[in-house]
């Protein structure tokens, strides 16, 4: 899915520097699924067909998760998608598992494949339905446990990794069967020990992975989670053990048994490598009857799958492809992918979104909010939909319309940070600068350690004229990231508002030792200098600005003049 930017109203080098801090967590409370199929008959009945999503990551966007935690995640995925199918293993239909690994596992093609259009449309009541995700993981202070996507954003976990809270509740709207396994192997990344980033806790044992028994599951559900919750997941051994033990008596090994086996290596090996790295899998089972036995062959074989799904999987490849082309900078092309995606199956709401935003690529706004109109209303619940629809509108002059959408995208999630960021632009560029100040201080609550949210808390509290704590932020964001040019920038302006003009010249310094040719930064240090007697100061900043700005500059008249001026005394 296409995150549009949403431009800043104010001029901020935005540091990019600053890493994202995690927690750990104490209490760990996830999705209480008091029973996700309350009509079930009990799992002791034949499985009529079986379908799987596997998913494994260990490459990311976000360079900050280069961890050796993650190493093996990818390969995990395919040696268990390789078993499911396996005539002598798991005996699944190869077009029944959907494999995403790495690139092709972003947020949104995961809830896809978990969502509606793939197992919400191919399993039925009588099916088995399996989920196999081996990726970093991390809890945060939210109660939960975050799964990180390839796409994931360190500077906003909350909008773009998967909480167990979703996963839960996206399988119970949209998979129509009440046998599910999910098998779970998340890595404690070590993006969990950086020191900025999403707020920790102090209190409490630390809690790194899965709690499976604060998992309340219906009859048939059963989680496999590859450690303890207190204890870390330090790379692949689980699954590959539980693969090799699932692939023993010709694949017909039941479920507990493999699940022993792979449970007792994983302890052994992992106990060799070091006390501090030991793991003990933990599996959580409502299943009644019969144990299952995965390896055992469907009483139906289905040569064709449905029509429905197969319109999304000739969509998706569509789909896939304008991806692809839209990220080698092909624009045209991509879009005519889009269109035969939509074509194959007009209810594929990403097809339709990152259609509309490959047109604000070419300008396009009628026809993106055209796309994003028909997204929305087939699925209303992403944030990420309202959003960009919220930009687009703005684009086209509807600043109400614009605004109620940003405010839709709240009301679905209100620690996403691009929501906060964007809803405080645009009531900020409203001069509505107290109601600003709200969102960004509940930015600043989720990420206290973000640099960056400070600046903005700081402009948004010198708009609303508190200019005492637009000072403490300005300088805090200072304290968290003296590097950044924009924070001594801020600090500089808010202190010449209070009046404290030496200090104001002391930070516009040390932001024109970090950014040398900026006009703008030394344009305002000139006006620093001249404002606490320093004429020859300000006389060479002034010289200095005319020769880095641009001749088209609109100050350029006014500051020869004023130069003159100034030489002149």
């Amino acid at each position: 899915m296409l995150r549009l930017e949403w431009l800043f109203p104010i001029v901020l080098l935005i540091s990019t520097s600053n890493l994202a801090a995690w927690s750990q967590a104490s209490k760990i409370e996830f999705t209480k699924i008091q029973d996700l199929n309350p009509n079930a008959r009990g799992t002791n009945r034949p499985i009529k067909q079986k379908w799987a999503v596997v998913i494994g990551a260990s490459k990311f966007k976000e360079g900050r998760l280069a961890s050796t935690a993650a190493t093996g995640m990818a390969q995990s995925a395919k040696d268990f998608e390789q078993y499911l199918v396996d005539p002598h293993g798991g005996r699944f239909e190869r077009n029944h598992v959907k494999l995403l690994v790495d690139a092709d596992a972003p947020k949104q093609s995961i809830m896809t494949a978990l969502g509606p259009s793939f197992l919400g449309n191919a399993a039925g009541p009588d099916d088995l339905v399996v989920v196999f995700i081996a990726t970093s993981g991390f809890p945060t202070t939210d109660g939960n446990t975050y799964l990180c996507t390839y796409d994931c954003a360190l500077d906003n976990i909350y909008g773009t990794c998967i909480s167990m809270q979703t996963l839960m509740s996206t399988l119970k709207q949209n998979v129509h069967s009440d046998r599910i396994l999910l098998v779970l192997q998340a890595a404690y990344s070590g993006a969990a020990e950086l020191e900025t980033g999403a707020k920790s806790l102090t209190k409490g044992p630390p809690a790194y992975n899965l709690d499976p028994t604060k998992v309340l599951l219906g009859n048939g559900y059963i989680i496999l989670s590859s450690s303890q919750p207190n204890q870390i997941t330090w790379g692949p051994a689980f699954s590959k053990n539980l693969t090799s033990a699932l692939r023993q008596e010709d694949g017909m090994i039941s479920l507990n048994k493999a699940f022993a086996i792979a449970k007792q290596k994983t302890e052994a090996e992992t106990a060799s490598t070091g006390s501090n790295r030991k793991q003990v899998p933990v599996m959580k089972s409502a299943w009644s009857g019969t144990e299952l036995v995965l390896g055992a062959p469907p009483v139906e074989r289905v040569a064709n799958l449905p029509a429905s799904l197969s319109s999304f999987l000739s969509a998706e490849g569509a789909y896939l492809k304008a991806s692809k082309l839209i990220a080698e900078g092909k624009t045209d092309e991509a879009l005519e992918q889009y269109k035969l995606a939509i074509a194959a199956d007009p209810k594929y709401a990403d097809a339709l979104a990152d259609c509309g935003a490959a047109f604000t690529m070419k300008d396009d706004w009628k026809s993106a909010a055209d796309m994003y109109k028909r997204a929305i209303a087939i699925n209303s619940s992403d944030e990420l939909f309202h959003l960009n629809y919220a930009r687009i509108l703005d684009k086209l002059g509807e600043k109400d319309s614009s605004l109620e959408e940003l405010n839709i995208a709240y009301r679905l999630n209100p620690k996403d940070m691009s929501v906060l960021i964007a809803l405080s632009s645009k009531l900020l560029a409203a001069n509505q600068a107290d109601s600003a100040v709200r969102y960004l201080e509940e930015a600043v609550d989720l990420y206290p350690l973000r640099s960056d949210s400070r600046e903005r808390l700081s402009y948004a509290l010198m708009k609303s004229g508190d200019i005492g704590q637009a000072v403490a932020q300005a300088k805090e964001a200072v304290r968290l990231d003296a590097k950044s040019a924009s924070a001594q920038t801020l600090l500089g302006s808010v202190l010449m508002v209070q009046g404290y003009v030496g200090p104001a010249v002391e930070a516009y310094k040390e932001a024109a030792k970090l950014t040398p040719k900026d006009p703008d930064v030394i344009w305002l240090l000139s006006k620093s200098m001249e404002k606490s007697g320093d004429r020859e100061g300000a006389i060479a900043q002034l010289e200095n600005f005319l020769q880095l700005c641009s001749p088209s500059d609109a100050r350029v008249q006014k500051v020869k003049e004023h130069l003159e001026e100034l030489k002149s005394r």
